[in-house]
């Protein structure tokens, strides 16, 4: 496991999603040091000295591939006091610093695995799912939940992922229906799952051959409600408690 770095970045583009959730791409001045699907870094908007201390900041899955080491992606939504202040300052060509990696919420793809992401909970899949190959041979399925069909991120990469990849599932919730959303799903080479509603098991349960399999590690990233939820509900279902991780740093 790499040992955590201090690197200053430069801000290179941000993505507004609407709903006040956005996507950063980060050049960092040095390469990234090597990390695992699944870890997280924390990034100040402050100015940092490297001889004093780390300034205050906030903890980010690090939503790129391990492969791109000349950049780094992060997905936030503004729920608090600092994401508003990452709101009214990050501007393309900003500079911020980050240190990383951390964390040990990893999917190693040993087994099966269903990942289990609501909103920008998303980021902590990101590069598992980049890596899936149609050669993949491990089941996995990705339960994504979103308040609009819009603010379900990556899209393009998870579809062309379900398109490509025998092995992989998709199950999409969304609170809010969107015109021409079912229709285009429909429209696929392999149709997602698509229910209304946040994220919930009833719908998914008794456990079927297109959900998982009695060997499926549970992974679990979203708001910490959301988390405690499912844990509770899928412990309750019987799932030993070793087979259900979550992504808890928030």
């Amino acid at each position: 496991m790499s040992m955590p770095r201090k690197i200053r970045c430069t801000v290179a583009a941000i993505a507004d999603h609407g709903g006040r959730v956005y996507t950063v791409d980060l050049t960092p001045t040095s390469a990234v040091p090597a990390f695992r699907p699944g870890q997280f870094l924390h990034l100040t908007v402050d100015e940092y000295d490297p001889s004093g201390f780390w300034p205050e900041s906030r903890v980010f899955s690090i939503a790129s591939s391990p492969r791109e080491r000349n950049r780094l992606r992060i997905c936030y939504a503004v729920k608090g006091r600092y994401t508003t202040r990452m709101e009214q300052t990050l501007k393309v060509g900003s500079e911020v610093w980050v240190k990383l990696p951390y964390g040990d919420f990893v999917i190693d793809g040993a087994g099966d695995a269903v990942l289990i992401a609501g909103g920008t909970g998303i980021s902590a899949f990101t590069a598992f799912l980049e890596a899936l190959s149609p050669e993949t041979t491990s089941k996995v399925t990705l339960v994504y939940g979103a308040r609009t069909p819009a603010l379900l991120l990556f899209q393009e990469m998870i579809l062309d992922r379900l398109a490509r990849v025998p092995a992989f599932d998709l199950v999409l919730f969304t609170e809010v229906a969107a015109a021409g959303f079912s229709q285009r799903m429909a429209g696929l080479p392999r149709v997602p799952h698509c229910l209304a509603g946040r994220i919930a098991l009833e719908p998914l349960w008794p456990p079927a051959s297109d959900f998982c399999t009695p060997n499926s590690v549970f992974h679990l990233s979203g708001p910490p409600v959301m988390l405690k939820s499912l844990t509770t509900d899928l412990l309750a279902r019987g799932i030993e408690p070793g087979r259900v991780r979550t992504d808890a740093w928030e």
